[in-house]
Order: structure tokens, then C-alpha cells, then sequence
């Protein structure tokens, strides 16, 4: 059966911090077919870094890992795949996000940062900057 899973889960999964946790969490994914929101991969992003101090390539792996895995649904997973490979390029992961999830339209933003490499590369949407507007 798919379930959808709060952030926690896969938290104590990526970083087994509490055995008896994630005893429950593997128990429980060998058991169902988890489903990650948008808004739990975004929260999960924030904490692995803000929280347990996880490098951008280290969650960045987890994130692939997590959409290799045939038990392991993701809410929109091109736009994550895309998201993960700017995230990698040093991109906010939030910002990859918001752009991922809206690819046919034209995205303003005042960030002048905004994916900065993504954009470089040609590998990102195009970005309008509203401070270089004049």
C-alpha cells in the first residue's frame, strides 16, 4: 500500500540517529510503498542541513538514492531529478525547487544568486532578474 510519510521518517532513515526509530521507519518502508511530497522534500533538505549539518553532496546522494528506489514515490520526480542537479551545481534548494516545479513559465525574481549556475550552463529555465531591469 502507498502511504505518505512526514519528514521525520526519512530523516531518521538518512541519519539513524535514534535506533528504535528507525527500526520503525525500515519496518514500516519494507511494509509500504512510502510517498514524499514537495513540502516534505523540501523540509527534509532543510533539516538534514540546518539540523544535522549534512553537505550538500551528501543530500544530494540521498535524494537519488531515495528516487531509485522502486518502493519510493516521489511527488513530481523529473522536477526533483532537475532541482537536485542544480542543488548540486550550488544552488538553493528551495530555489531549484521553485523553479523545477514551474518549467513552462517565465520566472522573475529579485535573487540575483538564483541558480546562478544553472543558468551559466544552460541547464536551467530562463530567469528574469528584476534588479538588472531597468
Amino acid at each position: 500500500m502507498l502511504i505518505a510519510v512526514d519528514t521525520n521518517i526519512l530523516v531518521r532513515i538518512a541519519v539513524r540517529d535514534d535506533e528504535a526509530q528507525y527500526q520503525k521507519a525500515m519496518t514500516l518502508l519494507a511494509e509500504h510503498q512510502f510517498f514524499i511530497s514537495r513540502t516534505v522534500q523540501l523540509e527534509m533538505e532543510w533539516v538534514l542541513r540546518s539540523r544535522y549539518q549534512l553537505s550538500c553532496e551528501d543530500i544530494a546522494n540521498y535524494f537519488a538514492l531515495l528516487l531509485q528506489k522502486n518502493k519510493i514515490v516521489c511527488e513530481n520526480e523529473q522536477e526533483l531529478m532537475n532541482a537536485i542537479s542544480w542543488y548540486r551545481l550550488g544552488a538553493d534548494f528551495a530555489d531549484a525547487l521553485h523553479l523545477s516545479n514551474t518549467p513552462s513559465l517565465p520566472f522573475f525574481t529579485f535573487d540575483e544568486n538564483f541558480c546562478k549556475k544553472a543558468i551559466k550552463q544552460g541547464i536551467a529555465p530562463f530567469i528574469t532578474i528584476l534588479s538588472n531591469i531597468n
